[in-house]
């Protein structure tokens, strides 16, 4: 691939470190016997234990359907399967775990079964892109403090949130607020921004690091420059992507790439080619997201037909599972398994806080149901769960 940023390719460039074969065996191993442990303690039955884990294997391959997984991301000494869910070994994966367990029988009063928090920081950003969801609240100035930020985080984590995911408009717009937001955080949670790259210089990458980012996921809307840019709405958006990623690696952060796949991009060559540059540039993680009718979208008929998404179907459970593939970034696609089992927000696992602190069941179900700041939290999510996703069925777990 001939580019002005082959650089990043040259040898010795850090990239993600993909665990297969037998290390991968061997870790998967210790993996499930640590999540046993997790089990023993909580029910203090082996009996319990087992019969619980029994359960949750169980609808694990419910939720996956098809997939065979044959490797894990190596980052800082732990392993990652997906980005919504933490690195082991750590505090944030026996969280996570834990949640997991209680949601199948309950060990604790507080049946919290969210897992993951989307978490708007800024109404700022310099893009006009074509799918921005946050469009309506976009503003040259804050709604929320820092200190607001924070008791909403505070918040959060004391419900049992293992995984944040800070984003915006472009949280790297409040640079500063951001590192006190992850260097104050509680022991238990994996952080990861949601960027489109804006200057994400080494020094940046390094302050994130050390305040203890686990991971950038990276906004890049397609394998061509010009394209990706024009989506973007900005002549410098691709060149944002590509050395944030490599600062990002250079640091030994989790680098991932966010598509939005519209219509035309849908093709087993685009998708090919797609992932093919993730690699070369480092990316250990791809997620793909089917474009809503929301916020700059609204009232366009943007949303994918059947046959674009069987061929996402066919190309998520090929790049994940077929031996060729080894070497290639693991492929996130939720779309997939909302369509296997129901939609994973609305308060099930994950919800969405926006710019303005107001709960909502994903970023793309923006209705409105209550603030983080000022409502009860366990009002809140409950009615999210009743009223659930626009789009896919939402499981009940209670």
């Amino acid at each position: 691939m001939n580019s002005k940023y082959d650089h990043i390719t040259d040898p010795g460039y850090n990239s993600s470190h993909f665990v297969t074969g037998l290390r991968y065996r061997v870790i998967n191993f210790l993996i499930s016997f640590n999540i046993f442990r997790i089990a023993l303690a909580a029910y203090r039955n082996p009996y319990i234990a087992f019969k619980t884990l029994a359960a949750l294997i169980k609808k694990k391959k419910v939720i996956l359907g098809d997939l065979t997984s044959l490797k894990l991301i190596r980052s800082s000494g732990k392993y990652f399967r997906a980005i919504s869910s933490p690195g082991w070994p750590s505090l944030s994966f026996d969280r996570f775990i834990q949640n997991e367990l209680n949601k199948i029988r309950p060990f604790r009063a507080r049946k919290s079964h969210l897992q993951t928090m989307i978490f708007s920081i800024t109404s700022r950003c310099q893009l006009k892109c074509d799918h921005c969801y946050e469009w309506n609240n976009l503003a040259s100035n804050e709604t929320l403090s820092l200190q607001e930020l924070t008791k909403i985080l505070n918040k959060f984590q004391t419900y049992g949130i293992s995984n944040i995911q800070l984003s915006g408009g472009e949280p790297l717009n409040r640079f500063n607020d951001l590192i006190e937001l992850i260097r104050s955080a509680k022991p238990g949670s994996d952080f990861w921004i949601l960027t489109s790259g804006y200057e994400l210089t080494l020094e940046k990458a390094k302050e994130l690091k050390k305040a203890g980012l686990t991971g950038v996921v990276i906004s890049l809307d397609h394998w061509k420059e010009e394209l990706h840019n024009r989506f973007r709405k900005n002549d410098n958006s691709f060149k944002w992507v590509m050395e944030a990623a490599r600062h990002a690696l250079e640091v030994d952060l989790v680098v991932a790439f966010s598509l939005c796949t519209m219509k035309d991009f849908v093709t087993e060559e685009n998708l090919e080619r797609y992932l093919r540059l993730a690699k070369d540039y480092g990316a250990g993680f791809i997620r793909i997201l089917e474009p809503r009718e929301v916020g700059h979208f609204a009232g366009k008929k943007i949303e994918l037909e059947k046959k674009q998404i069987e061929i996402l179907k066919r190309f998520y459970l090929k790049s994940n599972s077929d031996p060729g593939y080894k070497e290639m970034p693991l492929v996130m696609y939720p779309g997939y398994h909302q369509r296997i089992y129901g939609c994973f927000g609305a308060g099930n696992r994950y919800l969405y806080v926006d710019s303005m602190g107001d709960l909502h069941a994903c970023p793309f179900c923006q209705d409105k149901i209550g603030n983080a700041l000022t409502d009860d939290l366990d009002k809140a999510i409950a009615k999210m769960k009743r009223r659930g996703c626009h789009k896919f069925e939402t499981k009940s777990e209670d």
